[in-house]
This record gives C-alpha cells, structure tokens and sequence, in this order.
C-alpha cells in the first residue's frame, strides 16, 4: 500500500491531472488531513525529499533544464498568422510577431537570469507590535522573512 508521500509523488507527476506540479492541490489529494495553510507546507516538504526523483522524471520527458532553455529561447522568436477573410473566403494571411507570446517569454528569461524586478506583496499583521522590544522585532522580522522564502521557493 502506497503511503501519502508517495501518493503525494504520484498526483504531482500526473501530467493528465489538476494535480500536475502543484503541491498543495498534490497534498490535498493525497489524502493528507490537515487545515488548508498547511497543504502548502506539506506539499513543499514532499517536493524538496523527493526532489532528485522529480528532476529525473523532467528530464526522462523532455523537460530538462537545457530543453527547457531552448524552448525559452524559441519563444522568443514566436510568430502567429493573421488571417483575413471576407464573405467566407481568405483574402490574406500574414505573418506576424506574436507579441504576447513573446512578452511572457521575455519576462520569464529575465526572471531565470535573475535580472526581473520582484515582485511586491503587502504584507499585513493584525497584531501590535508596538510593545516589542528592538530584539523581538528582530526576531519577528526574520520569522516573516524565513516564511516568505519559503512560500517562494527561495529556502
């Protein structure tokens, strides 16, 4: 009998299902019990155990870290036809630049090479803070910053 962790695995690497590389919604069909905040957590633990494991499988179909680069790279140069009809009948058709295609695939290469400005996120804290010391703010401050690494990918 598979455990959860490995049903965990399975729903993440099912590329036919709502599950595919998304941790929580993995978690959460794995049959995990636990409050919704903590779907994340478990989803992003499983990830990091198995994440040799999910490295191979991308590379074994044909999404490896080189592949995916060429990909990028292609899209860069994407093209789209613009067809004309009149009455039911093609009068032209025209190459184009795919714009958008092309935008997103930009803005995603300046994201891999780390030249994309992040993203701001407000954040908002319903305690008051106001009667901690400089050394509590310190350690609140880093616990805040330590989540927010993690909710990123980056820890």
């Amino acid at each position: 009998m598979a455990t959860l962790r490995e049903k965990w695995l399975a729903h993440f690497l099912d590329a036919g299902a709502s599950t595919f590389m998304r941790k929580a919604a993995s978690a959460r069909a794995a049959g995990y019990k636990c409050k919704d905040e903590n779907f994340r957590k478990i989803g992003w633990e499983n990830y990091k155990d198995y994440e040799p494991q999910i490295a191979e499988w991308l590379d074994e179909n044909g999404l490896s870290e080189s592949a995916l680069k060429l990909k990028l790279a292609s899209l860069l140069d994407a093209k789209e036809v613009k067809v004309f009809q009149y009455e039911g009948r093609v009068i032209k058709s025209e190459e184009f630049n795919s714009l958008g295609i092309q935008l997103k695939a930009l803005e995603m290469a300046l994201k891999v090479k780390g030249m994309f400005a992040p993203e701001k996120r407000e954040i908002t804290n319903k305690n008051d803070f106001s009667d901690l010391t400089d050394e509590q703010l310190d350690k609140e401050l880093a616990q805040l910053e330590e989540w927010d690494k993690k909710q990123n990918g980056e820890a």
